[in-house]
């Protein structure tokens, strides 16, 4: 019974595996295709472009020689008295160097001479017997005023290869001509030299090129006609590109007319009724374009052999890797199965499980030596998880406590009579803080301190608990500000190995008088908001922090206040309070708190919950970085 249910538990198993495999190859055999299929595209792509670069290149020769042949014959009547027999030697010479050159002629202006009026000497080369065959070319004004090949060069003064045209009274073939005008003195065209190519020379290197079953080449002019006449089927001589863009009916193709008529080079994928192809396109040197399209379904045929011959090899071998499996698996399934009985209990709770004896050295042994180590590595964890526990309980707890002592320091029965009223807040970024605030009232003064000790956390605290104590201390001996901060900087410069220093705004206001005399240590400015005037920073004497130096001397400074005056003490935590993008609440924006009508008219209590709420809503969700303490006075 417990063979059945191993082997049965092994078949499954096998079976898991060559699923998984199964997937595994399949997507190993798609990312085969479409990696092969991408390519063999890319190579077409680039096969394509380098016959397109050649077969331009043999267009661009061809068509340069005769452009050099026609700009010689060119200076030859330009330094020459003209004849006519000096003419009819010219084109004829153009015509038997030139194989390409079926024929030429020098079109003059009906204006250069009288006697040349309308004078055309053409020579050709006859199709059928290859003789050259000299003539002038139609009649009073027509050749000269109506044919492309001699209108533009005329106009624009540049040399110009025209559209296709079949030369009726002339070559009598499908043919384009290069014009190149003939300048006097005075810039002004009066001739143009001309070469005809017959376009069948064409039409064969377009058919010659034929890199897979369906290829096409086509070699179109600026206006989109072909300088090819096709095959049977189709007489592209009588099409453009454009009316072969409607019929495919492919907004692409279009794209593709369009950059071809633009002179522009480059590649693009479509789909002509079905089938998908991609065309390559290039610019020549003289406006035309040329274009070789190529059908996929041709490009990617060589790939279909090799999909073939990996599925039957991948076939064979999930067969193979099936039996293997399986042999292992039911091979291994038995202490498999007292490991998990072993990891059951172990799960319970039970970490000192009885693992079963294993006497292979394989990966079993290996398997029973990690159990046993994972066994004596949790114990261990448990045991030192439970003792950092309980330290982090008693840490926690002592913090808690230590906030409770150092908050209960701080004084609470804030003055609320009619010559001064006062509020303070402060919000440690930890457990515990460094910030401070004091006051006390005796007889006819207030004496207040607001103060930042560096750093954070527990030893913050100490230094907080230290100067406090310390600045009451020397407050009530009667001495002015700048000698109670030269006492506490003495105090808490003496031994201060960790090298902590702590700011502080120490100031005393006789409330029969309202004059503050005060004095700044390395604090930050105080705000005046005054009952008739706009809220200012007071930007004190900038003393040494306590702590830094001994022996240092403070400077004391009076400001005379009036009723009704309103002050507001702070910490850096409320400037420097910060978003999640690490801007700054700043300066600028407390003051633009404190100059609000709604702000002017609060109570001190009012001043310090809103200024609070101002610095949290601007830092959002982002955590409080260090302490804040506000404290706010009415005279």
């Amino acid at each position: 019974m417990t063979a059945a249910k191993s082997r049965s538990f092994s078949t499954r198993l096998s079976l898991n595996i060559l699923l998984v495999v199964s997937i595994l190859f399949i997507v190993a055999l798609a990312v085969v295709a479409v990696s092969s299929h991408i390519l063999m595209s890319q190579e077409a792509h680039k096969s394509a472009s380098n016959i397109l670069d050649a077969n331009i290149a043999k267009v661009e020769q061809t068509l340069n020689s005769v452009e050099v042949n026609v700009k010689n014959a060119s200076w030859m009547v330009e330094n020459q008295t003209v004849t006519d027999d000096f003419c009819y030697d010219v084109t004829r010479n153009l015509v038997e160097k030139n194989p390409f050159i079926v024929g030429s002629t020098i079109a003059f202006d009906s204006s250069y001479r009288a006697d040349h009026k309308f004078f055309s000497p053409y020579s050709y080369r006859d199709e059928a017997t290859g003789a050259i065959i000299q003539k002038r070319l139609g009649e009073e004004g027509v050749a000269s005023f109506d044919s492309e090949w001699y209108r533009v060069p005329m106009e624009t003064g540049q040399p110009h290869w025209s559209e296709p045209y079949f030369d009726e009274g002339g070559g009598e073939v499908m043919m384009s001509t290069y014009s190149f005008p003939l300048k006097d003195a005075r810039g002004r065209v009066y001739a143009v030299v001309t070469a005809d190519i017959a376009l069948t020379w064409i039409d064969s290197l377009m058919k010659s090129i034929h890199p897979y079953n369906n290829t096409h080449a086509v070699l179109v002019s600026r206006q989109g006609h072909y300088l090819m006449k096709g095959n049977s089927k189709v007489d592209l001589s009588k099409q453009t590109v454009r009316t072969t863009a409607e019929f495919v009916k492919d907004a692409r193709v279009s794209d593709i007319a369009d950059s071809m008529l633009a002179g522009k080079r480059g590649s693009m994928r479509y789909n002509n009724r079905g089938q998908v192809a991609f065309t390559v396109y290039g610019p020549l040197s003289n406006g035309w374009s040329m274009g070789i399209t190529c059908q996929y379904r041709d490009v990617l045929e060589r790939t279909s052999k090799m999909h073939m011959v990996l599925i039957l090899v991948g076939l064979f071998g999930l067969m193979v890797m099936f039996i293997i499996c399986y042999r292992t698996i039911r091979h291994l399934t038995q202490p498999l199965t007292e490991f998990a009985v072993s990891a059951l209990n172990m799960a319970k709770g039970n970490f000192s499980a009885h693992l079963p004896e294993i006497k292979s050295q394989d990966e079993m042994l290996r398997l029973h030596d990690s159990f046993e180590y994972m066994q004596k590595s949790i114990n261990t964890y448990i045991s030192e998880l439970r003792a950092t526990t309980t330290a982090n309980e008693r840490m926690e707890s002592e913090l808690n406590i230590a906030r409770k002592i150092q908050l209960g320091m701080l004084p609470t029965n804030f003055p609320q009579s009619k010559r001064v009223k006062l509020h303070a807040l402060l919000n440690p970024a930890k457990e515990v803080g460094g910030d401070l605030y004091d006051f006390q009232m005796k007889e006819d003064s207030l004496y207040f301190a607001v103060g930042d000790v560096s750093g954070k956390g527990v030893p913050a605290a100490l230094v907080m608990a230290i100067t406090r104590a310390a600045c009451r201390f020397f407050a009530g001996m009667g001495l002015t500000m700048d000698k109670v901060a030269y006492q506490l900087n003495n105090s808490v410069a003496d031994g201060n190995d960790a090298n902590m220093f702590a700011t502080l705004f120490l100031a005393r206001i006789d409330l029969k008088t309202y004059k503050m005399s005060f004095c700044n240590a390395g604090h930050n400015p105080i705000i005046v908001i005054p009952p008739d005037g706009a809220p200012y920073f007071y930007k004190a004497i900038p003393n040494l922090a306590v702590g830094l130096f001994a022996d240092f001397s403070y400077q004391l400074e009076t400001l005379d206040l009036q009723p009704g005056t309103k002050l507001l003490v702070y910490t850096d935590g409320v400037s420097e309070a910060e978003t999640s993008s690490k801007e700054l609440f700043g300066d600028d924006r407390l003051l633009a708190v404190a100059s609000t009508p709604e702000f002017q008219q609060m109570e001190p209590k009012e001043m310090v919950e809103h200024v609070y709420s101002s610095i949290r809503h601007f830092a959002g969700n982002n955590e409080q970085n260090d302490d804040v303490t506000i404290l706010a006075i009415t005279l």
